[in-house]
């Protein structure tokens, strides 16, 4: 009978804490903008919240400051007597797609570049210009530098040649390694010369422009202030970051929602949860309903109903930045290489894997990843950037780390040739040719199955 009991006020908890969890399965899938507004939207609509100073370092919710009154709902009291409740829970997620956050290949910079330069190149110059491209991040700059493309393969005139023909591709102004270049090379592209207004603007005053010191410009170049506004409405159609056009984000500017980096000699992972308001609620409410009988019925039911709303956000806000900040540190964990040695070292995992490897489920991951970026010494990328398809057998960075995954495994004494390598690729179902093969080993840094031979 005790078992019988137990098992209904479980059922009876998990439905009472539905509306709060998925409040917070709501939240986890904002980027850090969307949380922002929503936050402040909240303090607007709720007399029960006010916002911390950051630097006060106070909790959001004082224990000492919860109301004692016998009727009052608490959710942060649920679960601390249900250790065993998790947000996990099965019965509380919502099927996974596993196709939900994976680009089509339309939406992609590097697809739209490479159709371009297959009407425009053949033979060799094909071959650089896919080099190229496959080194444009998703923003349109260039991640290494010319020298290093060259690859003790190709001669350095030939790759700046190339380049310089990506650069006048649509959308103009990538490919490049600085903002300055890529703003000048849009100008070139809509017709301004270089001794044009435009084009003296950004090569040379570029930082007073940044500062707002017009005075300044306007007294070296010698020109009015009509000509020179008329020349910043024309800057102010230039996109310092050519690429996002390419992207799902609509956003012109990208503020990222994680952030890997270096501090005290080693990387590092955080939630960049600096703008996000911290939040508490009002002690004189939590006073009031320690008096409950100085409230009229309506007073007191508004605000037990407000103070709900106001732990169901708290408690989503923390409970979305312990969720983020395990899966960014999981994945700094998993992806390290990467970080620390670029591009060629990206690992390959789908999303389901990678909540298996960390414990949550995969639905949890999805919207934890949604409209989110991370910036890392390898520069600002979407978030599902690290995840590849459930199958993979398309994504670039997968076939490359199948390839270094096979090259790792042979025998010393009797290394695969890229046939080889190309024929076992074909078996986990990665048609590709021999080429192609070549291409990315020589891309990993990896010579030929002659020079491996020991």
């Amino acid at each position: 009978m005790k078992k019988k009991t137990d098992i209904i006020q479980k059922h009876h908890l998990r439905q009472s804490l539905l509306p709060t969890l998925n409040y917070y399965l709501k939240l986890l899938e904002l980027s850090t903008m969307e949380l922002e507004n929503l936050i402040n939207s909240e303090l607007n609509s709720n007399p029960l919240l006010e916002e911390v100073d950051s630097e006060l370092e106070e909790p959001l919710i004082k224990e000492e400051n919860k109301s004692q009154a016998s009727d009052e709902f608490s959710i942060l009291d649920f679960y601390a007597d249900s250790p065993n409740f998790s947000c996990e829970d099965e019965n509380t997620e919502i099927e996974y797609d596993p196709l939900e956050n994976i680009p089509t290949e339309d939406d992609k910079l590097y697809f739209h570049l490479l159709r371009q330069a297959e009407r425009k190149f053949q033979g060799r110059d094909l071959e650089i210009a896919e080099l190229i491209i496959s080194n444009i991040e998703d923003d349109g700059y260039l991640a290494v530098s010319p020298e290093e493309l060259c690859q003790d393969k190709y001669d350095i005139c030939e790759v700046q040649k190339i380049r310089k023909e990506i650069q006048l591709f649509d959308p103009p102004g990538c490919a490049w390694r600085e903002v300055k270049e890529s703003l000048l090379a849009q100008l070139e592209k809509m017709g301004y010369k270089e001794d044009s207004l435009e084009y003296l603007l950004v090569r040379d005053y570029l930082s007073q422009l940044k500062n707002n010191n017009y005075r300044e410009i306007l007294k070296k170049l010698n020109v009015d202030e009509k000509r020179f506004n008329e020349a910043r409405r024309v800057l102010m159609k230039l996109e310092p970051r050519p690429g996002l056009k390419y992207s799902s984000s609509t956003s012109g500017y990208i503020t990222p929602d994680f952030i890997i980096k270096w501090q005290d000699d080693k990387l590092v992972a955080l939630v960049k949860d600096d703008n996000i308001p911290r939040i508490r609620i009002k002690a004189s409410y939590l006073e009031k309903l320690r008096n409950p009988q100085n409230l009229s019925p309506g007073e007191l039911e508004f605000i037990k109903e407000k103070l709900q709303s106001a732990r169901n956000l708290i408690f989503a806000i923390e409970k979305r930045h312990n969720t983020l900040s395990k899966i960014i540190n999981h994945l700094l964990n998993y992806q390290r290489d990467y970080f620390l040695k670029g591009q060629n070292y990206l690992k390959s995992i789908t999303m389901v894997d990678f909540a298996k490897r960390i414990g949550v489920s995969p639905s949890t991951v999805s919207r934890a990843m949604a409209n989110k970026y991370l910036e890392s010494p390898c520069g600002i990328h979407k978030m599902k950037f690290f995840f590849s398809a459930p199958l993979g057998k398309t994504d670039k960075g997968y076939i490359i780390s199948k390839i270094r995954d096979i090259i790792e495994s042979e025998n010393p004494a009797t290394p695969f040739s890229d046939s080889q390598i190309a024929k076992k690729l074909a078996r986990l179902g990665i048609i590709i040719s021999r080429r192609t093969v070549t291409k990315y080993r020589e891309q990993l840094k990896i010579p030929p199955h002659q020079l491996r031979k020991k």
